[in-house]
């Protein structure tokens, strides 16, 4: 028995008799045909060594994978976000999220859907090795993101119903890529049918216009998975290409143009947005929002936001013109489940987003100031005018002569010497106008908290030559 390499990263066996080669222009006859070896196909890519070891993730973007563990079949798997245990906020976090919600469908009028994307060690356990590097109990995983679904449901939540999704036996293909942290297209429209009809149930949905929207095969996609691309990176090893099928959905014939713009009107925004992750909106399209369409009957605007995080869409849309200007009846939020949903920096910056900062109403402070590399005092309250600013009761909001500011550290300070640290980032792929706004903290602890100055803190790289910022201090509107 004979073993043979190829570039491909495979072995093959042959099974027995000669090895032929056949040439188009000399035929071969029907015996010769007869003789020709089999051969089985075994892969050969596994992880080497030092992918187990968290010190080989020692760059920024490989720190995303920390770290990688080989699957069954190919499959290859990243421990700290494709295979936890744990799932959702804490029981402050979900105060902050039952808030933020609350407070989106009071001011805007829109309806918060949360679509939980369960976790690649969820849906495919199936394609975790025996030998597996790390421990993973999908029971356990499976009780902890039920539960989760749950509070978040208790907290007013409009969440669909993932679990159907974990661990079917019956799937036609696969829910995620074998080597990629992205679902695939197949993913994308089980969770859109699961999901729309949910949405279906919504009271506010029975008022929405419709039309009908068609999807078709358009060609295939080429997947080399962000997984592998680690793995080459650390392990300097190729893995192949998986390919899939790739839809597109369009507006479809039951419904012609005329009556199109009765219904919905030529300047008018879709009812429903979508805002999410590169699962929604990507360097490669897996038509979530096209499915969503498609099982909807309703027009959805797709703001998601590829390599956002689970914030960076919500951050640049609900500060866009379109939703202060149109918020939708329906804003579904695709966020992988590996995200807690925990930090009360950004439910501080997004529930001011909602009723647009300190923009239409009088501050009680405001100054412009230059500012420069280092820290840079923006507000002072004193200076003979001192007001008794309660910080319960009041929120920043922040503009920057450059719009090109993403990052910033702020220093709140208090009459008796007390500090508060916010640090505000959004990412380099998303897209602001230079513009910043949290509130003051608040609770029992800081609500006799009395506010005296803000200092803030730039890099150099985000500071250009005549940078000034404008700083204001107004009255919360969610209280």
């Amino acid at each position: 028995m004979t073993w043979l390499s190829t570039r491909a990263g495979c072995l093959v066996r042959r099974a027995g008799g000669p090895l032929t080669l056949l040439l188009g222009g000399l035929g071969v006859n029907a015996a010769m045909a007869a003789e020709l070896p089999e051969y089985e196909v075994q892969p050969r890519n596994r992880l080497c060594q030092m992918a187990s070891h968290s010190f080989a993730y020692d760059t920024s973007y490989l720190k995303n994978f920390n770290v990688l563990v080989q699957g069954r079949d190919g499959w290859l798997f990243r421990s700290e976000a494709e295979l936890p245990e744990q799932f959702g906020p804490s029981a402050e976090g979900l105060r902050h999220l039952e808030r933020f919600a609350r407070y989106l469908k009071k001011s805007a009028g829109s309806e918060l859907v949360l679509v939980f994307q369960p976790t690649k060690g969820l849906v495919h356990p199936d394609k975790l090795a025996d030998d597996a590097t790390v421990d993973f109990s999908w029971s356990y995983a499976r009780s902890s993101y039920l539960d989760a679904l749950a509070k978040f449901r208790q907290a007013g939540l409009v969440v669909p119903d993932m679990t159907p999704l974990l661990r079917e036996s019956d799937r036609e293909e696969a829910y995620y890529f074998k080597r990629d942290h992205h679902w695939t297209p197949y993913g994308a429209r089980r969770t859109a049918r699961i999901v729309a009809d949910r949405i279906r149930q919504m009271p506010v949905f029975q008022s929405l216009p419709t039309q009908e929207f068609e999807t078709r095969r358009t060609g295939l996609i080429r997947k080399d998975g962000s997984l592998q691309d680690a793995a080459r990176r650390i392990c300097g090893q190729a893995w192949p290409s998986q390919y899939v099928d790739e839809y597109r959905t369009s507006p479809g014939t039951g419904v012609d143009g005329d009556e199109q713009s009765a219904l919905f009107g030529d300047e008018s925004l879709p009812p429903i947005t979508l805002v999410g992750t590169s699962n929604s909106k990507g360097a490669q399209d897996y038509n979530f929002a096209g499915a969503l369409q498609e099982f909807l009957g309703v027009e959805v605007l797709n703001m998601a936001v590829a390599g956002g995080s689970y914030d960076g869409s919500m951050f640049e849309y609900l500060m866009s013109d379109s939703f202060q200007e149109s918020p939708p009846e329906i804003l579904i939020w695709e966020i992988p489940a590996y995200h807690t949903l925990d930090s009360a920096e950004f439910y501080r910056q997004v529930v001011p987003m909602i009723s647009h900062g300190c923009q239409g109403r009088e501050p009680v402070l405001e100054q412009t100031s230059p500012v420069t590399a280092g820290t840079n005092e923006v507000l002072y309250n004193g200076g003979g005018n001192f007001l008794e600013l309660s910080s319960s009761e009041y929120l920043i909001d922040l503009q920057f002569s450059d719009p090109s500011v993403k990052e910033v550290d702020a220093f709140i300070w208090y009459v008796f010497g007390r500090k508060d640290r916010v640090d505000l980032e959004y990412g380099n792929r998303v897209e602001t106008t230079g513009r910043f706004m949290f509130e003051l903290p608040s609770g029992p602890s800081w609500n006799d908290e009395l506010f005296m100055s803000l200092d803030l803190e730039l890099e150099p790289e985000q500071v250009s030559e005549g940078l000034t910022v404008t700083a204001k201090v107004c009255r919360r509107q969610d209280i």
